[in-house]
């Protein structure tokens, strides 16, 4: 029904409707649950990052009785799934004034068992948001020789719970995840913080860090 009104709605203005994300791109309807939170996808993130209109299908019910595209930002969608609230009104607002991306002046070095695509995702939008993706250890350690370019890096590490291996040593002590105490020790060397990839997720989808 959703992909139907999409379609049906294009050949009324004539917009171009696209499964993928594209730059050009300018209005993203997104599906929404009974409370109007949206699923956080890839798309929805580079949309935010873009300031691109991330609206409900209300919007397009709206539009298709007007006989004509109406005021998006009723429909503007507020609300994500994980609890997030107004990324795409911060984002859209950001792009408007001209404001610096995102992570603009931020370093990241990725460390861990990322799944490869995956990784290349979470790249892919740090660049988009004006972040440097630091590529070697040679690299990042380069950074320590400046002071406030160490401050403006992070370690970024796999902090996904499903993958995590908590064990308990024989005093029942939980022993820290791998993943966070090795990405914790580089970042003490070279003077920098440790986060979790989540971070990254919940800083651009509510447009700020």
């Amino acid at each position: 029904m959703r992909q139907y009104l999409l379609v049906k709605f294009a050949s009324i203005c004539g917009a171009t409707v696209s499964k993928y994300w594209k730059p050009n791109v300018t209005h993203v309807i997104a599906a929404t649950d009974e409370k109007g939170a949206c699923s956080r996808t890839l798309k929805l993130l580079k949309a935010i990052l873009n300031g691109r209109w991330i609206l409900k299908i209300d919007w397009i019910k709206a539009c298709m009785e007007a006989m004509h595209p109406i005021d998006e930002e009723p429909y503007e969608v507020s609300l994500d799934n994980h609890g997030c609230c107004d990324g795409p009104k911060s984002g859209r607002l950001r792009s408007l004034d001209n404001a610096p991306k995102l992570f603009h002046g931020f370093n990241f070095y990725f460390i861990g068992d990322f799944i490869p695509i995956y990784q290349e995702e979470l790249v892919k939008l740090v660049i988009i948001a004006g972040g440097t993706v630091i590529g070697n250890k040679e690299g990042l350690f380069k950074q320590n020789h400046d002071d406030a370019q160490a401050t403006r890096t992070l370690v970024v590490y796999n902090n996904d719970p499903a993958q995590w291996c908590k064990i308990e040593d024989e005093e029942g002590c939980v022993v820290e995840p791998k993943r966070l105490k090795a990405a914790e020790d580089l970042a003490n060397e070279i003077g920098s913080q440790a986060i979790g990839h989540t971070w990254l997720l919940e800083s651009i989808a509510a447009s700020k860090v």
